[in-house]
């Protein structure tokens, strides 16, 4: 059919001129149809914080054209502390989130309708650092403990909840200064961010002044990936390119772990995040560690069943959620 438009065009035109016209009506033609065929999918990804190694798996398949080679055209856009990610799934500004298992089941149980298609922290990576020593959960009893005010605190209320330690929870958005100035007696903290954060400020942690979650039973996988069930029906082909695509991503950070750093660091900086090569050395390191099972070393990028039913457990008894979440209902509604 394209030859039969190019010899069309030149027997109509015989002089020179107009068979170079004629040649560039055909290109035009060409590109159109290379065009069409190939019409990449608009998707917003926002992840749940700025930019940061947490999230290179992501920053590594669009730096280095995976989810092009998919077929789509992915933005990343981060949240703000005014419009956090789940609020722009909500209203269809994204179409891709990442959320902690455990918040996801909250918003769940809350009535929204979530869909996990890719599990890529295996571990929990939760910690409370003391300024005293603990000696285990009953320590906790009475404290006033900073948590994240944006989220994330769900395991901790449940442990509190459960245990009915009377904690004070004080909110914070993303420093360390309340528990540098004692204005509170511990802090949760990730151990790829806050934790080391409070390392390099210059703080003596002993061990016995953390208290890991994965430590006490309360080992949940967090980040994976979400979109809402509406979007999963009605685009499944795309939602399994971007869940392969980001897989291959965190599949080539984990094999190339310095030149996802530079990666990572070129993110951070054309978002005007105040970092270092080092805190994020520090955190890519711990988070591709958090793609192994912890009892196969495997990365499997697939929720676990028996890390849902721990995650349904910890959360019913500490009153977080209603009604357990099954396996179907999160991965395949």
């Amino acid at each position: 059919m394209k030859a039969g438009i190019f010899f069309y065009l030149c027997k109509r035109n015989r002089n020179q001129d107009s068979l170079m016209k004629a040649k560039l009506i055909v290109l035009f033609l060409l590109l159109g149809m290379v065009t069409s065929s190939h019409a990449q999918t608009k998707l917003v990804f926002t992840p749940q914080w700025t930019a940061q190694a947490q999230f290179a798996g992501f920053y590594v398949a669009e730096a280095k054209g995976f989810y092009k080679e998919a077929g789509l055209n992915v933005s990343i856009e981060h949240p703000s502390a005014s419009n956090p990610n789940v609020n722009r799934l909500k209203v269809g500004q994204s179409q891709f989130i990442t959320l902690h298992l455990v918040s996801a089941m909250k918003f769940i149980d809350q009535g929204l309708q979530l869909v996990n298609i890719l599990q890529h922290f295996q571990q929990n990576m939760q910690v409370i650092v003391s300024h005293t020593p603990l000696k285990g959960i009953e320590s906790l009893r009475g404290m006033k403990i900073g948590h994240w005010k944006s989220g994330f605190s769900e395991l901790a209320f449940s442990l509190d909840n459960k245990y009915n330690l009377g904690i004070q929870w004080v909110p914070f958005i993303s420093h360390v200064n309340l528990y540098i100035s004692k204005a509170i007696d511990a802090t949760m903290a990730m151990s790829y961010n806050e934790f080391y954060q409070l390392i390099i400020a210059g703080q003596k942690i002993q061990k016995n002044q953390t208290l890991y979650f994965r430590d006490i039973g309360y080992n949940v996988p967090e980040d994976g990936i979400y979109t809402t069930a509406q979007f999963y029906k009605s685009h499944k082909k795309e939602v399994e390119k971007f869940a392969e695509a980001t897989r291959k991503g965190w599949e080539w950070a984990y094999n190339n772990p310095d030149e996802t750093l530079d990666i990572v660091m070129m993110y951070c900086q054309a978002n005007n995040v105040a970092t270092n090569r080092g805190i994020q050395k520090w955190m890519l390191e711990e988070c591709l560690n958090a793609l192994k099972d912890i009892h196969t070393g495997k990365r499997p990028y697939t929720l676990n069943p028996q890390g849902l039913a721990l995650a349904n457990k910890l959360m019913a008894e500490g009153n977080i959620i209603k009604q357990p979440i099954s396996y179907q209902q999160i991965t395949k509604p």
